[in-house]
């Protein structure tokens, strides 16, 4: 719906600097147009409107005050707190005629701030109109402030949210940090302290006995076997430790799981963790059965590209390996693989060999 009428002001200013806006409700007449001249002269910018066109024009138009004529009644009064619902700085004055006291109380309760007599209220309406719309102005500055306040909130809150969140990750960093550094502390005591352990043993079985009794202490009670380098793919138990069948003889057990784990073991470089140890019990069968429900770690010993020993620990799969014994034994098995290769270095130059036999040019034995 578009307003009934547009006037144009009667004075030279410009809309730019029009110091408000009135938007004037009822049929054209002596009242509105004395009220209209007025407001004009004094600077405001000022719109007609039917009352059917009451809400298109206070959308198109945004008024500060709107001005209802009196005798447009009840019905008319009530869309003042409508259109200030809207936009809470709104005034509303009623003119023409002079009003009743129910009529004023009606007007009050509707939400008008005067009621104007442009018959009889000449001097003072500007005043008037200048007070009403002083208070508009205050109410759209405070409108204004709240809406700057709530944005700045909104930043607060948002910047509070990521310093937060940056806190977060900040202490998660530090705290991953704080467990990186406690573990390698941790790692170099453990090194350091098993280093020490099997620097001093130089005989093979007395080390391999050294480093399953610390290997236990570290990851607990287990079984475990050590396959020692015997020849050409050849491999044989070099030491074990029996925790879970104490009463029955792993022996032949352990052999079949020499043959089975040590060929492939010898030129594997990492830490292996069997998860089909089931699968791997009932396609062996035979002895190898005793391995059902178990977990099986193994990890070989290197000196260069010479697979020198080969570890298989095992026990129940209740109780398993965890990513904590996993960096255990890695650490362990590092050193253990040196001290081996350190053993097998003094042994190879204290075996006793005959000389090679001197060269003929040179000696003049007799015949």
């Amino acid at each position: 719906m578009k307003p009934l009428k547009t006037t144009t002001t009667t004075s030279s200013l410009t809309p730019e600097i029009f110091s408000g806006r009135i938007l004037m409700v009822g049929d054209a007449g002596t009242d509105r147009n004395t009220l209209q001249a007025w407001m004009e002269s004094a600077g405001y910018c000022c719109q007609t409107t039917s009352v059917s066109d009451l809400d298109a024009s206070v959308e198109a138009f945004q008024p500060d005050i709107i001005a209802i004529a009196g005798v447009e009644g009840p019905s008319v009064l009530s869309r003042i707190r409508e259109a200030q619902a809207e936009r809470p700085w709104i005034r509303a004055i009623i003119y023409g005629g002079t009003p009743g006291p129910t009529a004023v109380v009606e007007a009050i309760r509707a939400g008008a701030s005067d009621w104007i007599d442009p018959a009889s209220d000449r001097q003072g309406v500007a005043d008037r109109i200048a007070q009403i719309m002083a208070r508009v102005r205050a109410h759209q500055s405070r409108e204004d402030q709240l809406e700057q306040l709530t944005d700045t909130c909104r930043q607060l809150s948002e910047a509070r949210d990521e310093m937060s969140d940056q806190v977060d990750v900040l202490c998660s960093d530090l705290a991953s940090a704080y467990r990186s550094m406690r573990a390698q502390m941790s790692d170099v005591a453990m090194s350091s302290e098993f280093k020490t352990l099997i620097s001093q043993e130089l005989d093979v079985e007395d080390m391999l006995r050294t480093s399953l009794e610390y290997i236990l202490k570290r990851v607990g009670p287990t079984n475990a076997v050590v396959y020692l380098k015997e020849g050409e793919n050849q491999y044989g138990i070099g030491a074990y430790v029996n925790y879970r069948w104490q009463e029955d003889d792993l022996m032949p057990m352990l052999r079949d799981l020499g043959d089975v784990v040590c060929q492939p073991m010898s030129s594997e470089r990492e830490l292996i963790l069997f998860t089909d140890a089931n699968e791997f019990a009932g396609t062996q069968g035979g002895h190898m059965k005793m391995l059902e429900g178990s977990d099986v770690t193994a990890f070989s010993c290197h000196r260069g590209d010479e697979c020198l020993a080969v570890f298989v620990l095992f026990r129940d799969a209740n109780t398993g390996f965890s990513e904590h014994h996993a960096s255990t034994l890695d650490v362990l098995r590092a050193l253990i693989s040196e001290q081996l290769s350190q053993i097998v270095r003094i042994h190879k130059r204290s075996r006793p060999e005959w000389p090679d036999e001197p060269a003929d040019e040179g000696w003049d034995l007799a015949a």
